[in-house]
């Protein structure tokens, strides 16, 4: 077959993959709507732990019974039915768990509050318009990515369920999504019972430690294939250019590397630029390696090359705008986002530690990883010992080969790497995928330590969002270690004690398994309280803007408001981004809220309302304003104060009524506690 159908084939496989994780999420989902539990309790809570456990002992059964045939027949078996349950059995396990958390709220952790007014807002836009547009500015380059967004905005549309309403669902589909696609993309690379069970601790780790970013966690449930696959190509290339290999072309991974990097550029940059640097990292030190061979080395390059120009293709879909904008000349501010820095960003991540089963799997993923990348002359102890047991035992444990590229590229060819009855790679693709693991865990340590030396200047690298992605390769590591431990007590048993060593190792993975399922963190349930507790939307405000606008669809409007989840709800433009950190650096957060306060001091209708057409940005249509007594009415801005523990702080800009006292200029309307005024 030829490789261009390979890719297509793949391709489809990822694209089916997806559909069968979407739709198992839907039907859970559905299910869980359809059952009447009070809330507050924690009856959700113990549904979803008692369902999770089911699911940890049907999928244990049916791994066990999988390699049961194949040691009897001598090959693996099953191979449909490990399909299924790899893309099924993540999906249910994410939308099982945030389905059960998030029961009786129409919205996502943590409602409204936080990051989620940014979030729910860019969705509501694009359920409005497939059109490129900023979430807030009307007359500002957009500079967040919108990909996930993007996506969402039209599924809404086409759904004809509301932009914020779809946030929560689309949400947890992504996180269910996420396991099952990393199970195709490890299906590649791995044998396939290995792989079922790092998409099931993918979809663990995920609802751990990132489910309040879905946008997110589905680029880093694939980061780790991407660096194997990276590892893979050099290897390939490199064979290929000394002439040992001409069989395998490089350029479907080349292709399919570029694109991902791509793709996480229209997504989330952080990670786009995480990956695009363990890429390097990768090449860069297969090329030193190779240093004294001119001719690989030159073709590595050209390979990162290609990769650089194939995701900088892709990144232009959206951030033509910006760049075109800046390069035209337009004023932008910095971006104060990276000024973020709560606690968690202060320590280093260290997850095997923490006195659970998580944290016992990232530790022995810690010790696997070491001791499969330890170098041949330090660990020639360890590996004379592996040897001499080996002997023993009749089995080649912990061997290691001459020849590291030679055995990459050997491997590749496999499909399935390992002996019916112990999914475990072979040594050869062992160490691809131990050197790929570590290499994640030593740059998300890196980016900590040049995050903290760049504290002295204020500011940080945001590195708690990698957090995910070192307890994602911790994990996977883990997994590996775990099995190869087992397979050792196992084989180094009697031969009359090895079926109860072997019924001990299943038992402990079973509860150890059960306990990480049913884990539900501090922080997402104190989220999900706060989806229930979101205040209910402004109708009474958003009804008045459309009497009041007759004519005129939201989107047309630029609103300035102390009620600002409005544009959760409805696609409004606004004056001014409910805060400088989810503002575009082409808005010029700081200088609008100058503008309003200039505003404030206008002495009479006519001179407010020529400096509301005559500024330098568009401005307002309608003002919601709080009322504060009879003579006076406030809008509320906030303030940055990044890096500071507070974030942001409050000020309330006085308008008088008597500044709107004129009515061909305003149209004003009282709402309760707030003012509606519309400029005529």
């Amino acid at each position: 077959m030829s490789e261009a159908r390979v890719l297509a084939r793949r391709a489809g496989e990822l694209l089916a993959g997806l559909v069968v994780a979407a739709l198992v999420a839907t039907l859970t989902l559905t299910a869980v709507d359809a059952l009447s539990l009070p809330e507050p309790s924690w009856l959700p809570e113990a549904l979803g732990a008692t369902v999770a456990a089911g699911l940890v002992v049907l999928a244990g059964w049916l791994l066990l019974r999988g390699a049961r045939r194949g040691r009897d027949s001598g090959r693996d078996t099953g191979e449909r039915g490990l399909w299924l349950l790899g893309t099924a059995g993540p999906a249910f396990l994410a939308s099982s768990h945030l389905g059960l958390l998030l029961a009786g709220t129409p919205h996502y952790l943590y409602g409204l509050g936080g990051d989620q007014l940014n979030r729910v807002a860019y969705l509501t836009r694009f359920a409005d318009s497939p059109a490129l547009a900023d979430p807030f500015y009307a007359d500002a380059a957009p500079f967040y990515p919108p990909q996930w967004f993007w996506v969402g905005g039209r599924l809404a549309a086409l759904t004809g369920i509301e932009g914020w309403e779809f946030y929560k669902p689309y949400a947890i589909v992504t996180m269910a999504i996420a396991g099952a696609i990393a199970f195709v993309a490890w299906r590649w690379l791995v044998p396939t019972r290995l792989a079922v069970l790092f998409g099931l601790v993918t979809a663990v780790v995920g609802g751990h430690t990132n489910a309040y970013e879905p946008y997110s966690w589905i680029l880093i449930c694939l980061l780790p294939q991407v660096v194997v696959a990276t590892f893979l190509l050099c290897a390939r290339a490199a064979a290929r250019s000394r002439g040992t290999d001409g069989r395998r072309p490089t350029w479907p991974l080349v292709v399919t590397i570029g694109v991902y990097l791509g793709w996480a550029a229209l997504d989330y940059t952080l990670i786009a630029g995480v990956a695009a640097l363990l890429v390097a990292l990768v090449v860069v030190i297969t090329t030193w390696r190779h240093r004294a061979d001119r001719h690989v080395v030159v073709t590595l390059l050209a390979r990162l090359a290609a990769m650089a120009g194939i995701s900088a293709l892709v990144a232009l879909l959206f951030w033509h705008r910006f760049l075109l904008a800046v390069l035209g000349g337009a004023e932008t501010e910095p971006s104060v986002a990276n000024d973020f820095a709560p606690e968690i960003g202060s320590r280093w991540p260290l997850p095997m530690f923490e006195v659970s089963a998580a944290g016992l799997l990232c530790l022995i993923g810690v010790v696997w990883v070491v001791a499969t990348v330890w170098p041949g002359g330090a660990g020639r102890l360890t590996d004379r010992g592996a040897a001499a047991l080996g002997s023993r035992i009749g089995a080649r444990i912990g061997a290691r080969p001459e020849d590291d590229d030679e055995a990459d590229d050997e491997a590749d060819d496999e499909a399935a790497f390992s002996r019916p009855d112990w999914p475990l790679p072979t040594p050869a693709r062992a160490l691809v995928l131990a050197q790929a693991l570590g290499l994640m865990i030593l740059t998300v340590f890196g980016w900590f330590a040049l995050s903290g030396l760049r504290a002295a200047t204020g500011s940080t690298l945001l590195p708690f969002r990698l957090i995910p992605a070192i307890t994602l390769a911790l994990a996977l590591a883990g997994v590996v270690g775990s099995l190869a431990l087992a397979r050792w007590a196992v084989s180094t048993s009697p031969p009359h004690s090895r079926g109860r060593v072997a019924a001990v190792a299943v038992v402990v993975a079973g509860l150890a398994a059960i306990q990480m399922v049913q884990h539900v963190s501090e922080e997402d349930s104190a989220f999900a309280a706060a989806a229930r507790d979101t205040v209910p939307a402004p109708s009474a405000v958003m009804e008045a803007i459309d009497e009041m606008t007759p004519g005129r669809e939201p989107s047309d409007l630029v609103v300035l408001t102390a009620v600002p989840t409005v544009y959760a709800y409805r696609p409004y433009f606004t004056f001014q981004a409910p805060a400088q950190a989810y503002a575009t650096p082409a808005g010029r957060y700081t200088e609008r809220t100058d503008e309003i306060r200039r505003w404030a001091t206008a002495t009479s209708p006519r001179e407010l309302a020529d400096a509301l057409e005559s500024g330098p940005f568009r401005g307002p249509d309608v003002m919601v304003l709080a009322r504060e007594g009879i003579r006076t009415w406030g809008l509320p801005v906030a303030i940055n104060e990044m890096p500071l523990a507070r974030n942001n702080s409050r000020e309330t800009i006085r308008f008088s009524p008597a500044q709107f006292a004129d009515p061909e200029l305003f149209d004003v309307r009282g709402v309760g506690s707030r003012v509606v005024i519309v400029r005529r």
